[in-house]
């Protein structure tokens, strides 16, 4: 008898695009992936993931990049795609592995490799902003002469890239083929394959590197991406998980409604609690001679925005001491936001501070902003603030 052994729902996307994703384990030891439309809106797109993968099989016909196949069977509820189980190893756990073993040499060579393949397979066809691709990725900003593949697999990041069991190479050799898994953002109209490069590196330093190491721009420019073609491509990126939801709200996200702050019983008896991002009780009282701050990392994603980095107080009797935070938008109203405290004992030793108990000066910054409206970030403490505008 069949077994399912993993199944996951994709339910937090628009209705036409979501799916559920089974491994099943047959009487023989076999396994086989099968996506189901999660709605019926979605049965054309589980539809016409076949058709994707014979796209880009033609695409990248020659090249060292293949796709899992995948074929549509119909079924009395409706319809599914099928296709094997690949065995082997992510690019991701790859990087991972590396990651883990401080061996950034690997990481490096596995990413310069990605990019020089991704450049050289697919195509090259002339960047051309169509309705299409407005649409999915928004406005195309500044047209530069981008390349891209016959047909776009937004998608193929490190986790979804395969180095085959068997196949006697390793990701270090240049001759070891790549199979491709989960092509349905795919699309048939010109996407920069830039955009693809940026997209896997970018969740790469994010859910691999976690934010260490290298910044995020040294890694793009490994393959060539600048910081003004970064700015853009997030801007895209954004509009893309805003396609992908269409109004919808991903349970994931909750927290940046509901916040995660732990109010004890007692504070809240006595009034005693403090607002969002205040971290200091009675703060106006405390004689501040300087406010400090960075920006370490701004970006939008799911409908939100995510601000980190540091911010501190120097005050006049000598302490160091974290600042109150609170996000305001365009009409001057304070947005409720998720803010989170760390320590950063690299900026007290930076800026040779002294008198500190405990170097809470990190945080990060979570909040809900429909894309194009302004913002701004008050630090204060006491007599001073400081504005951040976004």
């Amino acid at each position: 008898m069949d077994r399912t052994i993993y199944s996951k729902y994709s339910n937090e996307r628009a209705e036409r695009f979501r799916i559920r994703t089974d491994i099943v384990l047959d009487v023989a030891g076999r396994k086989t992936v099968y996506k189901y439309a999660g709605t019926k809106a979605a049965d054309p797109h589980v539809r016409r993931i076949e058709e994707c993968f014979r796209q880009l099989q033609e695409a990248y016909r020659g090249s060292r990049i293949r796709f899992c196949p995948c074929e549509v069977e119909e079924l009395q509820a409706g319809s599914r795609v099928s296709s094997p189980f690949v065995r082997g190893e992510t690019l991701q756990s790859m990087i991972e592995r590396s990651f883990r073993q401080g061996d950034w040499s690997t990481v490096e060579t596995i990413i310069r490799l990605y990019g020089r393949r991704l450049m050289e397979a697919g195509g090259d066809s002339p960047f051309t902003v169509t309705e299409e691709f407005r649409n999915v990725f928004g406005p195309a900003g500044q047209e530069n002469a981008y390349i891209c593949a016959d047909v776009s697999d937004v998608d193929m990041i490190f986790s979804n890239i395969f180095v085959e069991a068997g196949n006697g190479g390793t990701v270090l050799d240049v001759s070891a083929d790549w199979t491709v898994i989960d092509y349905e953002w795919t699309f048939p109209f010109p996407v920069p394959k830039k955009f693809v490069l940026y997209r896997a590196i970018y969740f790469a330093y994010y859910q691999i590197f976690k934010a260490q190491g290298r910044d995020l721009s040294e890694w793009l420019a490994m393959v060539d991406i600048t910081r003004e073609e970064a700015a853009q491509f997030a801007e895209w990126e954004t509009h893309f998980q805003e396609y992908l939801l269409e109004g919808g709200f991903p349970v994931r996200n909750m927290q940046r409604i509901m916040g995660t702050k732990v109010i004890p019983f007692e504070e809240l008896l006595a009034g005693e609690q403090t607002t969002d991002g205040e971290v200091v009780k009675e703060s106006r009282w405390i004689r501040v001679r300087r406010l400090l701050y960075h920006i370490d990392r701004l970006e939008r994603q799911d409908g939100s925005v995510i601000c980190s980095g540091w911010a501190l107080a120097k005050c006049l009797d000598g302490r160091c001491i974290p600042v109150n935070i609170r996000i305001y938008g365009p009409d001057e109203k304070q947005i409720r936001a998720d803010v989170t405290r760390s320590d950063r004992a690299d900026v007290a030793e930076a800026l040779k501070l002294r008198r500190v108990d405990r170097p809470q000066f990190g945080f990060d910054c979570v909040w809900i902003l429909p894309a194009g409206q302004k913002w701004s970030i008050h630090f204060s403490m006491g007599n001073r603030e400081i504005i951040y505008e976004g």
